[in-house]
């Protein structure tokens, strides 16, 4: 009982949290926006399956950790694991992703942002999942680019 208290309250928490953060109350700049922008390009090219393009967005230094990969994987391991799992026949069919903070600071900037997610494997089962991430970008060549990230899926409480 305590656990399904536990689940129902941070439900509501996560869901008061986002809306009283996307209902146009944080007003962002327009290098705020620009750098979101870029965010949600990435996305976009992952829906379409179009990873050449996604990947455009990430520098050659780009280091990213996922939660649950023990060391961070550098852009060459990250394209592979995207193209691998492209061949395997599962899609992105869903994204939504809510910034928590856009920090922006001459050409470097970071995001936080909870997200969720459906992906479809080749069978047309659907896996849904949210998260957090944290992404660092730099801008190079006036194009604002991945050189970091951290984060992953929020796991489920422990039952006791």
């Amino acid at each position: 009982m305590k656990a399904i208290m536990f689940k129902g309250m941070a439900a509501m928490l996560v869901a008061s949290f986002i809306t009283s953060t996307s209902n146009g109350q944080i007003q962002w700049t327009a290098d705020q926006k620009a750098v979101w922008k870029t965010e949600t390009a990435i996305t976009d090219a992952w829906m379409k399956g179009d990873n050449a393009t996604a990947d455009t967005y990430y520098d050659e230094s780009y280091q990213g950790w996922p939660e649950d990969v023990p060391i961070p994987v550098p852009k060459a391991n990250m394209t592979a694991g995207a193209n691998y799992q492209a061949t395997l026949g599962g899609k992105l069919v869903f994204w939504n992703a809510v910034p928590v903070v856009i920090w922006v600071k001459g050409d470097f900037a970071y995001t936080d942002y909870y997200y969720r997610a459906v992906y479809q494997d080749k069978d047309g089962k659907k896996t849904n999942e949210h998260g957090r991430w944290l992404d660092v970008l730099m801008k190079k060549d006036g194009k604002w680019l991945l050189v970091g990230d951290r984060g992953g899926q929020d796991r489920e409480p422990a039952a006791k």
